[in-house]
């Protein structure tokens, strides 16, 4: 029998993958569900699992930050994802296995079956993720969950401008020019984007270097974006992000 935790911020599917579960797969007890990545790395510590159902996005934090917060890992992991043909190629590539939304039987019980031989060859399962955490934040879309309105909004930042912050707000400038607020809650939104092609061009303002269309360098400087949105430079650190910009373009860069 294999023990098994489920991790998903949705209700809905948690539930349904549990019945899914006990109705096609007799030899998966689950000994725990969860909604987040601090409710799962509190269960898997608990109960040490031999498979860990994992959706991909959820609030605050990701399916992967999970993992990387177990150095120790010692079960397999059956990743629960709305992506198709990005992760299929990274999941492929680290012989890690997936199910897409809306769940398939088929595809379910054959994830199952997979594990349970992988299992019997007890060989750790740490090493075939580090190929995916190497590559995975490459081949995934952008995106980014935060609080909206009582609920969550997933936020392409594909289609992002500009980020500012303010006290305990974000505000979204969006390709288009519209603007959306967000609480800040105790997300960090600010680190999370600067490793994802955002630069701080002053206090509490990131924008996306691949909306980047001209550095206007005349009188105070500005960084003029997709659909001639100016953004002011600090004048503290003007010089350095010029700088840092004409380096993207001249290394041929899309920004």
């Amino acid at each position: 029998m294999l023990s098994a935790i489920i991790i998903d911020d949705e209700q809905a599917a948690l539930r349904t993958l549990e019945l899914l579960l006990n109705s096609y797969c007799p030899n998966v007890s689950v000994v725990a569900k969860g909604h987040s990545v601090a409710e799962g790395l509190e269960l898997v510590n608990k109960h040490n699992p031999d498979i860990v159902f994992l959706d991909i996005e959820m609030p605050q934090a990701n399916g992967f930050e999970l993992l990387e917060q177990l150095p120790d890992l010692d079960f397999e992991v059956i990743f629960i994802t709305a992506y198709n043909q990005f992760a299929v190629k990274a999941f492929k590539y680290s012989a890690i296995d997936y199910i897409l939304k809306p769940i398939d039987i088929e595809e379910l019980v054959k994830a199952v079956e997979k594990v349970t031989e992988i299992r019997k060859t007890k060989i750790s399962p740490r090493e075939r993720y580090k190929a995916l955490f190497q590559n995975i934040e490459q081949i995934l879309p952008q995106k980014l969950v935060v609080p909206n309105e009582g609920n969550y909004k997933y936020v392409d930042l594909n289609a992002v401008l500009k980020l500012e912050t303010h006290k305990n707000q974000y505000t979204f400038t969006m390709v288009g020019g519209t603007t959306f607020t967000c609480s800040t809650g105790n997300l960090d939104v600010e680190n999370n984007l600067l490793k994802k092609g955002f630069i701080s061009t002053e206090k509490g303002v990131l924008v996306n270097l691949n909306k980047v269309e001209k550095i206007d360098k005349k009188g105070d400087g500005t960084i003029i974006l997709e659909g001639d949105y100016h953004v002011a430079l600090s004048p503290t650190n003007r010089e350095k992000i010029i700088s840092h910009l004409e380096k993207i373009v001249q290394a041929g860069k899309n920004v």
